[in-house]
């Protein structure tokens, strides 16, 4: 078992500060000699060492914690934000908290008081509501936003170029296909969705195709449940499946996928398919496949530096990140 700095001093018969100047590196510095750095060096060696965290944050007053509140652990995009964001945390001893608001303010206003109450050292936080939650208010600690840009919340944001990815998205779907396309939204009151939402038309109406918001559907719930729900009124619409559809998520497409194999019977391989986020399932499918891949190591990158900036300094403008769109048999 590690031992800690005070059973090393008792082991090893040095004082506390002279062996956790070692630890540190600062046996030069203090003058310590070669032969008690050695020492120590070697019974750390030995038996290895283990920082009491309580006694570290309490003479810091820094609890050397990160708090992360998404709304879906599930959510393919999340899950690699969070692990990309882990690997920058653990780079600096700092540990990452991850809790889920499934996108309910209450539970949202919960997971953060319950990060605050643990006195973690930053927060980052992709809402689920537009109005500021009281918990921030007059807090010192660190805080960022992800995701989603409710505006005016004054703290600094960080998210991918969702109109952009809209636009990439939409126009090449209507090159390929041909054919109308259909978008089927999940959570569409998120500034996120909202976003891309914006992309589409604005690519429809680049392109001349009046009326495109007929060609959008949209739900409350970012879920595969979702999915199936709209792709079974957009079926019922047409009399038949869509030549062309693209979804806010890997989740709506999903549940769309599941829906036109339950109610047609067989996915067409004609079927051209456009989703934002990316996963190498996608490879599977025989049809014409584009999707929009967020770069979650660049919004780790971001969000981990907006973390550790000074405090006071002024949110200033959003970072955005570019996406890339991705293309299969093609």
């Amino acid at each position: 078992m590690p031992k800690s700095a005070e059973e090393i001093a008792r082991e090893t018969g040095f004082s506390v500060t002279t062996v956790r100047l070692v630890i540190y590196g600062q046996a030069e510095k203090y003058r310590i000699s070669a032969r008690t750095r050695q020492t120590i060096e070697d019974y750390i060696a030995i038996h290895g060492y283990s920082v009491n965290h309580a006694a570290r944050s309490l003479k810091l007053n820094r609890s050397e914690t990160i708090g992360f509140v998404v709304p879906d652990l599930a959510n393919v995009f999340f899950a690699r934000v969070i692990a990309e964001l882990e690997i920058l945390c653990r780079k600096r001893n700092l540990l990452l908290l991850t809790v889920a608001s499934h996108e309910d303010p209450e539970l949202e206003n919960r997971a953060i008081a319950s990060l605050l109450a643990r006195g973690v050292d930053g927060l980052v936080l992709a809402p689920c509501q537009p109005t500021t939650p009281a918990q921030l208010r007059k807090r010192r600690v660190p805080i960022v936003l992800f995701d989603r840009n409710y505006s005016p919340m004054h703290y600094p944001t960080v998210l991918s170029d969702n109109v952009r990815g809209g636009v990439e998205l939409t126009r090449k779907m209507l090159e390929v296909a041909a054919a109308p396309c259909h978008f089927l939204c999940g959570h569409a009151q998120s500034p996120s969705i909202t976003d891309r939402i914006g992309g589409f038309s604005a690519a429809c109406a680049d392109l001349g195709i009046v009326g495109s918001d007929s060609l959008i559907r949209r739900d409350d719930d970012d879920s595969a449940r979702a999915g199936r729900t709209m792709m079974s009124a957009l079926i019922d619409a047409l009399g038949a499946a869509p030549q062309a559809f693209m979804c806010s998520s890997l989740l709506v497409l999903e549940g769309a996928l599941q829906q036109i194999k339950a109610q047609i019977g067989k996915i067409d391989k004609a079927l051209v398919i456009g989703t934002f986020d990316d996963h190498t399932m996608l490879d599977l499918l025989p049809n014409r496949v584009l999707s929009v891949r967020q770069d979650e190591a660049a919004l780790a990158q971001r969000l981990f530096a907006r973390l550790i900036e000074p405090t006071g300094r002024a949110p200033g403008a959003p970072d955005v990140v570019a996406s890339e769109l991705i293309s299969r048999n093609l």
